[in-house]
């Protein structure tokens, strides 16, 4: 067996942070025995930190299961990740690890070998070549660029996972590709102490022959034995880590010696296999919701959406989603992230502190209506206390539901102000009243659930933290609404204008507050009041 070229287990290419916030690169290995020394991944956009985070969750999955309660308990308790099941996953599988093995290259098809490569840049959304339009890059396909082996394994990971839709280089024939997989929602994540601790709050028990957590025929991407023929077509996931590793494209990277180094100068890229399934079924590190109707009911015969994020509005108006389990509806009406689900028996296992505050991250990308064509890159998070994960308690999730719906309402208070002054004026609108409220109200709301999980363990009162909110929330919406009544000309009668819609709008908002306080007498227990 010939030496690997660039051996993805021992390179080093996966960004991380260490405990003191120091950057460092591992490979596949090293993210697992070092990852008790570790903070987390973080890559060069939010896309690529999730994408590299489902391949070592794979990787964890295929070597350390865990198969039961018992067996993740093991490996929370240890010190660090023991290396012996990672070295007997690996034992006949290193070549398949290497970038640029003639027959099994990573996360590649080598079948591409007799189509012309175009730029390397064409793995990197943001990069503007060949249809590609982007603001600020002006990268061409004739430019001669070239990337480092560890630049190009990451990209090729985030590629596989967030591509955008549009034509690619036919092979053999089809050009038209789906956006890649998680494209169609926010990828969240359980956000521990250290790497280890994160890489086990996000791993449900996993025990194929059993089918636990997975199907008996799963498999990721390196263990795959199939040589792609003819255009690819839908097919089913066969199994979780295949659905963490999916091959939405066919990729092949070119590479070559260059001063005594190799780079990467080439890259073939064109459609992969189609998903061909459903999300909440076979997706757990994402959230689900029913769709929202035009009257702003819930459309209970619709499937459920994925929980995506919004550039300006926070991930935290989705906290019930993310959060909060769903058995009285068994499920119907919202799904948390599946790698949650086991967290109450973790804390019933004497694992998990009942009190401890993690993070849940959540990341994706933003595209244009076409799908083609990369917008932004978000990241968000909000806290995530055990006791909230663990309340099964649906007054918990209706409290928290009912403070968000005042902020929407409020949000969507000051919108109808600016909508009927511009009816009536038929001025522009304005392009800062939503910048002037929804991000005031993220470190807030994180409060909030910090506070509510913290009085809800303890059996205490929970009107203090909810009183706390709206005051937050009217104190906000006044404030824009008070910024976008002053941004206007000083023409007299525009002043006088701008001031009645203001005026309609505060009256509003204190109809929102005492609505709000009375729903909330509902939820709050009668010793409290």
């Amino acid at each position: 067996m010939t030496e690997p070229v660039f051996d993805l287990l021992t390179e080093q290419w996966i960004p991380v942070l260490d405990l003191d916030g120091n950057a460092d690169e591992v490979g596949l290995e090293q993210v697992f025995l070092r990852a008790d020394r570790l903070l987390r991944i973080v890559g060069e956009t939010p896309p690529m930190t999730a994408a590299l985070y489902r391949v070592v969750q794979a990787l964890l999955h295929r070597a350390y299961g865990p198969a039961d309660g018992a067996a993740w308990g093991a490996l929370w308790e240890g010190t660090a990740f023991p290396e012996e099941p990672l070295v007997k996953y690996l034992k006949d599988k290193r070549s398949r690890f290497d970038l640029f093995d003639p027959q099994w290259p990573f996360f590649q098809c080598a079948a591409l070998a007799k189509l012309t490569p175009s730029t390397p840049y064409k793995l990197v959304a943001h990069r503007a070549v060949g249809n590609k339009v982007t603001l600020f890059d002006h990268t061409t396909a004739q430019d001669q660029v070239t990337m480092s082996p560890a630049q190009a394994a990451r990209w090729l990971v985030t590629n596989q996972a967030y591509d955008p839709g549009g034509m690619k280089t036919p092979f053999p024939k089809d050009k038209s590709s789906q956006k890649a997989p998680c494209n169609t929602m926010g990828v969240v994540l359980l956000e521990g102490a250290t790497l280890k601790e994160t890489l086990l709050l996000n791993a449900p028990t996993y025990m194929p022959e059993l089918e636990r957590g997975t199907k008996a025929g799963d498999r990721p991407v390196w263990e795959a034995d199939d040589v792609p023929e003819g255009d690819p077509k839908p097919r089913p996931a066969h199994g979780w880590t295949d659905l963490l590793t999916w091959p939405s494209r066919r990729i092949l990277l070119h590479h070559r010696e260059e001063d005594g180094r190799r780079v990467v100068d080439g890259v073939v890229l064109t459609p992969g296999d189609r998903y061909h399934g459903s999300s909440p079924v076979d997706e757990k590190m994402a959230a689900f919701r029913q769709p929202i109707g035009s009257n702003g009911k819930p459309m209970r015969d619709k499937p459920l959406l994925a929980v995506r994020l919004h550039p300006i509005r926070g991930v935290w108006r989705h906290s019930v989603e993310l959060l909060m389990s769903d058995r009285r509806e068994e499920n119907r009406s919202r799904l948390r992230p599946r790698t949650l689900h086991l967290i109450p028996d973790r804390v019933a296992d004497g694992y998990i502190r009942a009190t401890a505050v993690y993070t849940l991250r959540v990341f994706g990308q933003q595209l244009d209506d076409k799908g083609s064509v990369v917008e932004a890159y978000l990241e968000d998070q909000v806290p995530a206390p055990v006791a909230l994960l663990r309340a099964d308690d649906p007054v918990l999730g209706a409290l928290i539901g009912t403070a968000i719906a005042l902020a929407d309402n409020a949000g969507a208070a000051l919108r109808h102000m600016e909508r009927d002054y511009r009816k009536d004026k038929r001025a522009r609108p304005s392009s800062t009243l939503d910048l002037d409220y929804w991000p005031h109200l993220d470190s807030a709301f994180a409060t909030l659930l910090t506070d509510l999980g913290d009085r809800w363990s303890a059996g205490a009162a929970t009107t203090d933290a909810v009183t706390a909110w709206s005051r937050h929330v009217r104190r906000t919406a006044r404030h824009a609404g008070e910024r976008w009544a002053r941004s206007g000309r000083s023409d007299v009668n525009d002043l006088v204008l701008m001031a009645k819609y203001f005026d309609r709008f505060l009256t509003r908002l204190n109809s929102l507050i005492r609505t709000f306080e009375t729903e909330v007498r509902n939820y709050i227990p009668r010793e409290e009041e």
